[in-house]
């Protein structure tokens, strides 16, 4: 995984907010947990239960719909 080194300004409470909701500690931590989990959420709003789920899985990969351009992370 290719790592970059900005400088960013936070606001301290949502900063806290997420590492609370996250479970983590470190800045960097929190930022790249906080990113995975935008990016998990995103693949997800597609996901359906029914259609991806229930059948063979010939029938769920018939039925997919087509990627809204988001690869999983």
């Amino acid at each position: 995984m290719r790592m970059g080194r900005t400088t960013v300004n936070l606001d301290e409470q949502a900063l806290a907010r997420a590492q609370a909701a996250l479970g983590t500690t470190g800045l960097s931590d929190t930022i790249n947990a906080a990113l995975a989990e935008v990016s998990r959420r995103r693949v997800l709003e597609g996901f359906d239960v029914l259609r991806d789920i229930d059948g063979t899985p010939a029938e769920v990969e018939a039925n997919r719909r087509p990627e809204q351009g988001v690869s999983a992370p």
